[in-house]
């Protein structure tokens, strides 16, 4: 095997470190087993077992110090960031560390947002991937339900409240979830901008910190639906959501009720804003 990538794989790495740890000798014929011993000649196969010797073994350490600069009599288990592992071995592609775990997306819509008492600037149509901890200490931050939305902050017209709060995106495949929620749990007042629907409403009244929801204005709400850029079908296909929310107080589920319909927050650019709370008075 020209490339040895049986041999750079974490659970390759890991089986291999074990096995050679541990002082095994046997192991069932796995595919990984009858790779090695089909390209190294290490162990002797019987019936549905690979048999090892004590040079074996040692063959078997030898091959991963060479191949993967591993010695697995030092470490067992591949762990740590890509950067970690390239420190110290040929495996960095092995670590199963989502690279940006710890990175948040923040935008703000008047171009700069002060974080750690510094000041960045935000170009238009875009965002900065940040650590999460620059974020954590400040008493509020808006987060954001799509990445489009975010990244056309620019766009949207936020009421005095929100004006130098910075925006979080939620997270994505790409830029973990598990960092915003975390920031929002850490966060003692946090502005959900979702849709205005009841999927968007219920995720965001039961969301960490919550202490008020973004969306347009009453009038700004009326124009969408008259120029019928509203998403009726999303409200009804959420509707059995309704009477929970109703239950909530929250005054734009009572909203909701009476105009029967939904808004996207895409649909918002170019609108006022408003931060609708159980205080809100349309």
């Amino acid at each position: 095997m020209s490339d040895h990538s049986v041999l750079r794989s974490k659970r390759s790495i890991e089986m291999i470190s074990t096995l050679v740890r541990v002082g095994h000798g046997r192991v069932g014929l796995g595919k990984l087993w009858k790779t090695i011993h089909q390209h190294y000649g290490v162990g002797e196969i019987s019936g549905s077992k690979l048999l090892l010797s004590p040079a074996d073994r040692q063959a078997l350490r030898n091959l991963l110090i060479d191949k993967a600069k591993w010695d697995p009599i030092e470490a067992r288990k591949v762990e740590g960031s890509r950067i970690e592992l390239a420190g110290r071995s040929r495996v960095e592609k092995a670590s199963n560390e989502v690279i940006s775990r710890n990175l948040v997306l923040v935008s703000s819509p008047e171009g700069k947002v002060v974080l750690a008492e510094r000041q960045y600037e935000i170009p238009k149509g875009g965002s900065l991937a940040i650590p999460a901890d620059l974020v954590a200490g400040l008493d509020c931050f808006v987060m954001i339900e799509n990445l489009e939305v975010l990244l056309q902050a620019h766009l949207y017209q936020v009421p005095a409240e929100l004006v130098g709060a910075p925006w979080v995106f939620r997270g994505s495949p790409q830029f973990s979830i598990a960092s915003a929620a975390a920031l929002a749990k850490a966060t003692p007042n946090v502005y959900y901008f979702p849709d205005t629907d009841p999927q968007g409403l219920a995720n965001s009244l039961n969301a960490a910190s919550c202490c008020g929801i973004v969306s347009c204005t009453l009038d700004g709400l009326h124009e969408l639906k008259a120029k019928e850029l509203d998403k009726p079908h999303d409200y009804m296909t959420q509707a059995h959501m309704m009477d929970g929310l109703l239950k909530s107080g929250h005054p734009l589920a009572c909203l909701l009720k009476d105009l029967r319909t939904g808004f996207s927050q895409e649909s918002m650019a170019g609108q006022k804003l408003k931060v609708w709370s159980d205080e809100s008075r349309a």
